[in-house]
């Protein structure tokens, strides 16, 4: 009897021993499986937290810094139709004051010819101060902003200084110097903006809690600032950055040498090492005439996820278990995973980056993704500009956030015609992209313009705006006034959700 119990449980044991080794070799390759596409999906995760930080830092940046071209732009023009008159300050203050006193930033104007007194206007705690300043008390002939624009051909729209010395208001700031040419000879512009100022603003800056903003200029140069050194902009010459000791310093140096190293390209995140940590970097373009200089975000791998770090020791744990929690842990982490790619690889849209592909959209028609404007802010049939217009195409963006994405093109008819954004009446592309920027910042909110791209696409002898959207993580509403609306996409157009059923659609979008 017991030679065959023995002989019927040996069959038995060897059945469990295998199905054992089974078991736990396909745990071992499935959580290898996971372990490696985690490392991927960590990867792209890394790379769209970065862009998405660099492109909201570029926005915020954009907005602040775009009065500085435009009032540049406009008293060039005063100059040349001979409206500013350097003997009369208290006229040129009239003038002055209504076109800068909007902007908080901007702290004072300079009119300095390059002989003779020169005119300063100043913002203070009660208003503007102006007047004349004779010759010999002119600092800012020595400054690098009047020198590099009185050396520059007319056309080059602006140039920026480093920190310098604010003449009348008695401290430090930046100054955006433009040259303008009328019939009494060269006279260079300035507007300046206090430093406390651009600290406050560069605080707000959503840079992750170890890394580092940096502004690189056209002389290499470059302006920094991080959470670690009080959100305060530095400047540093390019020599600095490679024989300083100091962390900051030589981490920017090492990002700039790979950067330089790949060929310098935009929007596409690159990594390297410094000191034993991997660290990510991305570089955007400088607008001309807006941006004082290309911008650049680092950050340590740390800052940007942790799972990475915590795949071994999860497994570590799992291997040291029994096999019953182990293939347990294996199915959870399956089933984890599995629903986090699938979020992950969620159809997207194809961004049109070829004017055949935009053509080829444009032929397709209108849909659940895609959507036509003929205007921005102009009624046709009314000819005048209409806040309905406006809000139309504010109601498609909300949608296509809160739902699946989508693609809004100002400049078409419903057929597909190209009108172009003329119609539009702005004097220039400029113009016509902060009007679209201040309308997206005060009725979506600047919060979600990570999720919103706008660019300007030529298309023959016309011009449209594609504004790109993708699906946003949180609800988007539409304020206007005290009112706040929802809306989703439902097939080819725009429909309003009652705010009962918000959190519901959100949970059902999410399955």
């Amino acid at each position: 009897m017991k030679t065959g119990q023995t002989n019927h449980r040996r069959p038995l044991a060897n059945t469990l021993t295998a199905t054992v080794v089974i078991l736990v070799l396909t745990g071992i390759a499935a959580i290898s499986w996971i372990t490696i596409k985690e490392f991927k999906v960590q990867q792209s995760v890394y790379t769209k937290i970065l862009q998405q930080k660099l492109t909201a830092t570029r926005s915020q940046f954009r907005m602040y810094l775009t009065p500085f071209p435009n009032y540049l732009a406009t008293l060039q023009d005063w100059n040349e139709a001979g409206l500013l008159d350097l003997e009369d300050p208290a006229g040129m203050e009239k003038l002055i004051v209504p076109l800068v006193d909007p902007s908080a930033q901007v702290a004072s104007v300079y009119l300095v010819p390059e002989t003779g007194p020169y005119y300063c206007l100043t913002r203070t705690a009660d208003g503007w101060d102006s007047r004349l300043e004779n010759a010999g008390k002119n600092p800012c002939r020595s400054q690098s902003w009047y020198q590099d624009s009185l050396e520059s051909p007319i056309d080059k729209p602006i140039h920026w200084s480093g920190y310098v010395f604010l003449p009348g208001l008695g401290e430090t700031g930046l100054v955006a110097g433009a040259r303008s040419l009328s019939s009494s000879g060269d006279l260079i512009i300035g507007l300046g903006m206090r430093e406390n100022y651009l600290d406050q603003f560069t605080a707000t800056a959503p840079i992750t809690e170890n890394g580092i903003l940096i502004r690189r200029y056209e002389d290499g140069n470059v302006a920094w600032l991080t959470p670690q050194q009080g959100n305060r902009m530095q400047f540093n010459s390019s020599d600095e950055l490679l024989t300083s000791g100091l962390t900051e310093h030589q981490v920017i140096g090492r990002a700039l040498m790979a950067w330089g190293a790949l060929g310098q390209p935009y929007t596409e995140p690159f990594t390297f090492r410094h000191d034993g940590q991997n660290w990510w970097c991305s570089f955007y373009p400088a607008i001309d005439g807006t941006d004082p200089g290309e911008l650049g975000l680092i950050a340590p791998a740390s800052d940007l996820g942790r799972r990475l770090e915590t795949v071994t020791g999860r497994v570590t744990w799992l291997f040291a278990g029994v096999l019953g929690l182990t293939m347990l842990a294996v199915v959870v982490q399956a089933f984890s995973y599995s629903r986090k790619w699938r979020r992950f690889t969620r159809r997207r849209l194809k961004h049109p980056s070829t004017d055949q592909a935009l053509k080829a959209l444009i032929v397709e028609g209108e849909s659940d993704h895609v959507e036509f404007k003929s205007t921005m802010r102009w009624n046709l049939r009314a000819d005048k500009p209409g806040k309905e217009i406006e809000k139309a195409w504010l109601k498609s963006v909300v949608a296509y956030l809160n739902t699946g994405g989508g693609f809004l093109i100002i400049g078409l008819a419903d057929d597909g015609e190209i009108l172009g954004l003329e119609n539009d009446k702005f004097p220039n592309d400029d113009k016509f992209l902060l009007h679209f920027d201040n309308l997206v910042k005060q009725h979506i909110g600047l919060e979600f313009a990570t999720y919103i791209k706008a660019e300007i696409r030529h298309l023959g002898e016309k011009q449209v705006l594609l504004v790109a959207c993708d699906r946003c993580p949180e609800p988007v509403y539409l304020k206007m006034g005290e009112k706040e609306d929802f809306y989703i996409r439902m097939g080819p157009s725009t429909r309003p959700l009652p705010g009962s059923r918000v959190i519901d659609y959100l949970k059902e979008r999410e399955q």
